[in-house]
């Protein structure tokens, strides 16, 4: 049994773990893991490749870029093995711009070719380290002219005679990406649904949502032999998933056409309703944190670690409570923030200083590491329960036969346990493990 701790002191510091047998049966201060009582499957882990990271990027020499893609994509980083597209801009592009600039049924003024200055330069370094690495895309608005209001951003609708030819722009998208050898497999019907921003944005009800996907997005999606791409609906804050979810399912017929529910994490913890979705939308649906990110700091070393928590109290959340993926908001900007084309600037586990040269990389990306590193895609979430919660824990049954418990301490105290699993239960194997404070630790087994 193997311990990487992350504190004060240290950054994934390696230590064995000494496991001892019990006499009699344990009762106190346990975490308990039933390896044979398993919950959902684990796709992966990542974070946006917005225009705005492959910008910052760009800025970067060689040796730096080969470092940045190697510390999140390779096996000695942070792994990470999904990702996450716009579908034409978003706030984190450097301007508001559509694949088709007017209408056209035939779409001869479609083009992806602004996506090639910096959007799949860095899916393309990303695919040489990680080939499996696997996609998931979201639009943020369709064009101005698809809308009621006629502007890309400010919220509007998409207007009903333009729900086919949208649909079409959608797969013509996909297919034009997959001819380049990056295969989105999954796709969100549209990004926060519910929010009027001063950046790209386009509100649907969910009449309206479940009208589009069933009547044009799917057919669309079929008609360009993109059949197999998963489309998810909501892609919006976590309180109102479970309100989207049982509107837009409320019969077979509409259900069929929604392959998961994607979230974020803007409004709060809201777990109790994700448990909810998740036995609400069955195993066989897909459950997907795509997005989340915390304010821009300005560099404050003193933000790093709440920050870092804040990210790892979440992950552990949704995976307790039945999400298949987390995908981190970008994945790199630089020291402002960005660029970002409405001033809408926040951080980022990596940023860099274009002006200095300098790459930084924060504890929110060692703690996210604590999850990528070591859950493989493919695992399986096992039950873990707790003595106290001032321990927050999740473990999961990898497909190579091992396992993995990840421990988080929020608090200015220290906190230690005992780790029991499989017979454990019988006085058989017991592991006594410290938490120290303001730490996060995998244990590996």
């Amino acid at each position: 049994m193997k311990r990487y701790l992350t504190d004060s002191s240290n950054v994934f510091a390696e230590s064995d773990v000494r496991v001892k047998r019990t006499v009699g049966i344990p009762e106190m201060r346990l975490v308990k893991v039933y390896p044979h009582i398993t919950f959902q499957r684990f796709i992966g882990m990542g974070a946006a490749l917005t225009e705005a990271s492959g910008y910052v990027f760009a800025q970067m020499n060689e040796p730096t870029r080969q470092e940045f893609i190697d510390r999140c994509f390779s096996v000695a980083g942070n792994r990470y093995s999904l990702a996450r597209l716009s579908i034409q801009s978003c706030d984190f592009s450097l301007g508001a711009r559509p694949y088709m600039g007017k209408r056209d049924d035939d779409l001869r003024g479609f083009s992806i070719d602004d996506d090639w200055g910096y959007v799949i330069p860095l899916v393309k370094a990303a695919q040489q380290v990680n080939p499996s690495l696997q996609f998931l895309a979201s639009p943020w608005s369709p064009p101005a002219w698809a809308k009621t209001n006629r502007m890309m951003k400010f919220g509007g609708h998409l207007r009903r005679d333009s729900y086919d030819l949208w649909a079409r722009m959608v797969a013509r998208t996909l297919s034009e990406y997959r001819a380049l050898g990056i295969d989105i497999g999954r796709i969100t019907v549209q990004n926060e649904p519910q929010a009027v921003q001063t950046w790209e944005s386009c509100l649907y009800s969910a009449k309206q949502e479940r009208e589009f996907l069933h009547g044009s997005l799917k057919p669309a999606l079929r008609e360009a032999g993109l059949g197999h791409v998963k489309t998810l609906i909501w892609d919006h804050n976590k309180e109102g998933a479970l309100d989207r979810a049982a509107e837009v399912m409320h019969d077979e017929v509409f259900a069929d056409d929604v392959d998961g529910v994607a979230f974020h994490w803007y409004s709060g913890d809201h777990f109790e309703a994700l448990r909810v979705v998740r036995d609400f939308i069955g195993p066989d649906k897909e459950l997907i944190f795509t997005e989340g990110c915390d304010s821009y700091s300005a560099g404050d070393p003193e933000q790093e670690l709440p920050h870092a928590e804040h990210y790892a109290h979440e992950i552990i959340g949704d995976l307790e409570a039945g999400a298949n993926a987390i995908i981190d908001w970008n994945i790199l900007l630089d020291a402002q923030g960005g660029p970002n084309h409405v001033g809408n600037f926040c951080d980022a586990p990596i940023m860099y200083d274009c002006e200095n040269g300098q790459l930084s990389i924060r504890l929110p990306f060692h703690y996210l590491g604590h999850f990528s590193r070591f859950i493989q895609p493919g695992a399986v979430r096992m039950l873990t329960s707790r003595y106290t919660p001032d321990i927050e824990t999740c473990a999961f049954a990898n497909p190579d036969g091992t396992h993995v418990l990840v421990a988080l301490n929020r608090n200015w105290w220290d906190v230690s346990f005992d780790l029991t699993w499989n017979d454990a239960a019988l006085g058989s194997r017991i592991a006594s493990i410290d938490a120290p404070a303001h730490s996060i630790q995998t244990i590996c087994w």
